[in-house]
């Protein structure tokens, strides 16, 4: 059997009519189907609206449209200098020349501040993102100095970052939000891989999270900067492109020239970099009136303590009728690390009626090592819940009750 003819067997067992055998389709049929395609090609190109292509917007024409300047072949620099009055949301500008003084900021007075922002190719980091924009500001006595820099050519990563490098001196100290985590290790291994001496990796850094996440972390949903904006400072954007949208921005305008989501995205870094500003002020001014903006005190209190525990103490006396019990049990250890055992003891009975086993126990111990009241000691001994400890600490109280010294005292 020739293959042919194999074939045609093999297409009969299958069901498939042989193509020699295959009725042909007529003219008019085939007339009728080269219709129905071009009528469809029709109604396709009807419904499908193609947008019109944005101009290429040429580096030199984007400075202009930024207010800017080109500084080099590919690095922009904007400046704006933002007087220091009127307000942003509920936060007078006028604030920002008093110094912010954060608890164990130990460079609150002598050093220049300086504020910084960057917007990358990527959220997540790494070698291969870059930092295209790098926003700072200065405030000074009756203004706020802001300086960006903004890339627009790959090869120019160099002369931004010692444009940026320029701008600050062994004097300053630099204050960020999520700088530590992110902006300052990319842009040191930015300068690293173009081969740059990194001078400011040894000045002092105040990130803005940390102190917002202390004071607020129990009391907002999260603590990202636009919620420190509204929930702070009493401000909110309009019109605003996200972060998370600022790497497709840049890379539409290096691959296509489109500007306009460039240009919102140097707003937004602008915003970012002022509102960091007044809410490093804001934090300051919750510290110092920490009920007129609904500070966790018991936060704030534990922060303080570690530079400052006569101010904790004092802190959360003044407050003793808003504390949660954690605050209260906080300010009983500070009154007693003083020496103050009526306060501590006023404060751990208090607790211990609400079923605080943990001042209970304190009490016992009180009330065996330091007020010599064994009765009392054995009292708060049997309210606490059985185990290992509490029955040592029992049978040495029952030892010491049944001792003569301590039947003639108790007698």
């Amino acid at each position: 059997m020739d293959l042919k003819s194999r074939l045609s067997d093999l297409q009969s067992q299958a069901g498939v009519t042989p193509a020699a055998t295959a009725p042909k389709p007529s003219l008019a049929s085939l007339r009728e189907r080269i219709a129905q395609l071009e009528q469809r090609g029709r109604s396709r190109s009807a419904n499908t609206v193609k947008a019109p292509a944005s101009p290429r917007m040429p580096p030199q024409e984007l400075a202009q449209r930024l207010g800017g300047e080109l500084i080099a072949d590919g690095v922009t620099r904007i400046r704006e200098r933002l007087a220091l009055t009127g307000e942003l949301g509920s936060i007078a500008l006028h604030a920002l020349r008093d110094n912010p003084r954060l608890p164990g900021d130990a460079h609150a007075d002598n050093r220049r501040r300086v504020y910084i922002d960057t917007e990358t190719t990527g959220l997540s980091g790494g070698s291969g993102t870059l930092a295209f924009l790098v926003g700072i500001a200065v405030v000074g006595d009756d203004a706020i100095d802001l300086t960006q820099f903004l890339l627009t050519r790959f090869s120019a990563e160099d002369a931004l970052l010692s444009a940026f490098a320029d701008c600050l001196s062994a004097d300053d100290r630099l204050v960020s939000y999520n700088g530590k985590s992110y902006d300052l290790p990319l842009l040191l291994t930015r300068f690293r891989m173009q081969g740059l001496a990194c001078s400011f990796a040894q000045l002092p850094h105040v990130d803005l999270l940390h102190p917002v996440r202390r004071l607020f972390g129990n009391r907002w949903r999260d603590c990202r900067l636009l919620s420190v904006e509204q929930q702070l400072l009493g401000f909110s954007r309009v019109d605003d492109l996200p972060g998370s949208e600022a790497p497709a921005a840049w890379f539409g305008y290096m691959r296509g020239g489109e500007a306009g989501p460039l240009i919102k995205v140097v707003e937004h870094n602008r915003q970012d970099i002022v509102s960091l500003a007044v809410a490093h002020s804001a934090v300051a001014q919750a510290i110092a009136q920490p009920l007129a903006f609904g500070v966790d005190i018991h936060a704030l209190a534990r922060w303080l303590a570690a530079s400052d525990e006569a101010g904790a103490r004092e802190l959360l006396q003044s407050h003793v009728e808003h504390l949660c019990d954690d605050g209260r049990r906080l300010l009983a250890r500070l009154w007693r690390r003083v020496g103050n055992w009526r306060q501590a003891v006023a404060l751990w009975e208090s607790l211990a009626a609400g079923g605080c086993t943990d001042s209970l126990e304190r009490l016992a111990k009180y009330h065996e090592h330091i007020s010599k009241d064994l009765t009392a000691a054995q009292r708060c001994c049997d309210m606490l819940p059985a185990n290992a400890q509490q029955q040592h600490r029992r049978q040495r109280i029952n030892n010491k009750l049944s001792t003569p010294a301590s039947r003639n005292a108790t007698a």
